[in-house]
């Protein structure tokens, strides 16, 4: 080691620089001043937003997107299977058909509604043929997709011996066949029917019994009640004056049109009440009247029959309704259906 030489011992570290002070931080009063300045400034943001984002949305095209409604199922019209015009149909064009000639139009024609039934044959001593009408009576379901159709046939029956240019032997007749029918099901087959057998001969359609009528108390021919409605149908058949004078107010009826009747007779009025043959009650009170009448035009007499109700007003009787084709056997008059306990129809 030389003398004087100082040695700098190995592990000495050189002194560190002096930190830098830190900045001073941000005051409270200073940090709340700039918060209130951003929340200025979003507000002012917001308000100007409002106007301008009303411009932008009308100057952008609009496209309308129109809300799905929900869809109301409509009802289909269900129709009602009728086999009534296939029988009837049928039945003429099998009536006037015959075996003898199976190529013929007509027989053809009925293959196409029976393709297996079997054809008639009017090589014998009576002939029969169709000459007015042929139209289905009634009609019975007999189970799903089958029905027996009762047919009526006008005839003209001649006796084949006598020759057919004899018009004295000849009559007409009227004949019923019940047809057996049924429902195609092929394709596009609805309401389209097959006749599946020759139509059957059937008695005809029982009478019914009719009841009694309610129009017990015929009227003379003198009553007020009669006198009034050979006025009124005079007006409202031959056109002799006008309707509505023989009408009760506030009821409507109009004339026939062009009914070609020139005069009309009073044949017989019955009521349902004795108080419609005497003189002409107080005001309001009604009754309902079963009239007979004959339409007279030119050459030609028609029997007709009317039921209407007629009430008293000024001394005198005035339609109030007219119920033509009604059952001889309808409600009485409001008088007769107190007296009966209030019976109605």
């Amino acid at each position: 080691m030389t003398a004087g030489t100082s040695r700098r011992p190995a592990s000495a570290a050189s002194p560190s620089p002096p930190l830098r002070p830190s900045e001073p931080s941000a005051s409270p009063l200073r940090e709340a001043k700039r918060r209130v300045s951003l929340a200025r400034i979003g507000v002012w943001t917001a308000l100007a937003a409002g106007p301008v984002a009303l411009v932008v949305a009308y100057a952008m095209p609009r496209t309308v997107v129109a809300a799905a409604q929900p869809r109301t199922a409509v009802a289909t019209p269900v129709r009602t299977a009728d086999p009534s015009g296939v029988a009837a149909l049928f039945c003429d064009l099998w009536l006037r058909s015959d075996d003898a000639a199976p190529d013929s139009q007509t027989a053809r024609m009925v293959h196409t509604l029976a393709p297996d039934v079997a054809l008639p044959s009017h090589t014998g001593a009576v002939s029969a043929q169709p000459v007015q009408s042929v139209m289905a009576v009634r009609s019975e379901r007999l189970g799903a997709g089958r029905w027996s159709v009762v047919v009526a046939a006008q005839f003209t029956v001649r006796d084949g011996d006598a020759g057919a240019a004899e018009a004295g032997k000849a009559s007409r007749a009227v004949k019923y066949f019940a047809v057996p029918v049924v429902a195609k099901e092929a394709a596009g087959g609805a309401g389209a029917f097959r006749v599946t057998a020759p139509p059957a001969r059937v008695a005809g359609p029982v009478v019914a019994v009719s009841s009694v009528s309610r129009f017990e108390n015929r009227l003379p021919a003198d009553s007020e009640l009669v006198a009034s409605l050979g006025e009124f149908f005079g007006a409202y058949l031959a056109g002799v004056g006008e309707v509505d004078r023989y009408l009760s107010p506030d009821t409507e009826l109009a004339a026939v049109a062009d009914a070609g009747y020139s005069a009309v007779r009073v044949e017989d009025v019955s009521a349902d009440s004795e108080m419609a043959a005497g003189p002409v009650p107080e005001d309001g009170t009604s009754v309902r009247v079963q009239a007979r009448v004959t339409a007279l035009a030119s050459t030609e007499q028609w029997p007709l029959a009317y039921e209407l109700t007629m009430t008293a007003r000024s001394g005198r009787w005035e339609v109030t309704a007219l119920h033509a084709g009604a059952d001889p056997t309808a409600k009485p008059s409001a008088e007769n259906s107190a007296a009966a306990g209030g019976e109605e129809q």
